[in-house]
């Protein structure tokens, strides 16, 4: 260092050095607090973007590749008629079942098999204690009013009278809508409902804002098929499988997701005080997002099954 340089440093005042290093020494704090509150801000618009818009796609995906498939078993036959497999073990969870349409509603949905709130991201859901639409008894069938895609979302708005059309490996079966109930008179139980009925489920309230449930019941015209015994009782059911369950599985992802986005906060801080702020974002927002997207699925899942 030159003379000059050494006088300039010494002549600088002591207020404006002190000043300088506290500023040094408090950048990686502001820094810290600049990132916790970007990635913050990253998990509420995955959250909101997962339950209102991917959800949505990956929904209509799910349907499509799951009523390509359902078709093909339906032409050869070998469809499921029954929550048991031919091992006589109950089949997996998402399993597609059966074929629901409302024309009045404009939906046609693959139900798949069970209730839980992941299983009813890709559609509706048949519980696994009540039988097949079609068969005799009664069959009961949830989905979500809003969120992936809200199938029901018209639901709480169908009529007495309309049809509801159902196709399983067993064939078609029509049902006419005999009672719309919503709030305490829907939250009663479905192990008693009449013979022969087929029972849609959804969230009631606003959409988002799950407060009971919507129950819409309907009657089976013409005779039913032949139901199997059951394959499990209303009782056996988990806990996670009842409406407006959460899916409690879905902690053990969610904080591996969390930890993971820690990680990568700390990494984004090294990146911005190694190489620069400009630097640090263009590599770490496509990664952040990612693993902010991730947690958010893991956390819906906690949500209600049918919101």
């Amino acid at each position: 260092m030159s003379l000059t340089q050494t006088a300039r440093e010494e002549s600088r005042p002591t207020g404006e050095v002190s000043s300088l290093d506290s500023g040094a020494r408090t950048r990686p704090t502001v820094v810290l607090a600049g990132a916790s509150l970007c990635i913050a801000a990253a998990l509420l618009l995955g959250f909101v973007i997962n339950l209102a818009v991917l959800g949505s796609l990956t929904q209509h995906r799910d349907q499509k590749v799951a009523f390509d498939a359902l078709r093909v078993q339906l032409a050869k036959g070998t469809a499921a008629v029954s929550p048991k497999g031919v091992d006589g073990r109950l089949l997996p969870l998402g399993t597609p079942m059966a074929i629901l349409s409302i024309p009045s509603l404009g939906v046609k949905q693959v139900v798949f098999e069970g209730t839980t709130s992941r299983v009813l991201t890709h559609g509706p859901g048949h519980q696994r204690s009540s039988v097949l639409p079609g068969q005799a008894g009664s069959s009961v069938v949830m989905a979500r009013r809003a969120a992936f895609g809200g199938p029901f979302a018209g639901l709480p708005n169908i009529r007495k009278g309309a049809r509801i059309q159902t196709t399983t490996g067993q064939g078609a079966a029509t049902y006419t809508v005999v009672n719309v109930l919503e709030g305490a008179r829907a939250a009663t139980g479905t192990a008693d409902l009449p013979e022969n009925r087929l029972t849609l489920i959804t969230a009631g309230g606003l959409p988002f804002v799950a407060s009971g449930v919507v129950r819409v019941e309907a009657v089976l015209q013409g005779t039913p098929q032949p139901a199997p015994p059951a394959a499990i009782a209303d009782s056996a059911l988990p806990a996670a499988e009842a409406a407006l369950a959460g899916d409690s599985s879905a902690w053990v992802g969610l904080v591996f997701w969390l930890q993971a986005l820690i990680l990568a906060s700390v990494g984004v801080i090294w990146l911005w005080l190694r190489w620069g702020r400009r630097q640090a974002w263009v590599i770490a927002v496509p990664v952040v997002l990612l693993l902010a997207m991730c947690a958010m699925n893991q956390a819906a899942l906690l949500l209600p099954n049918v919101l």
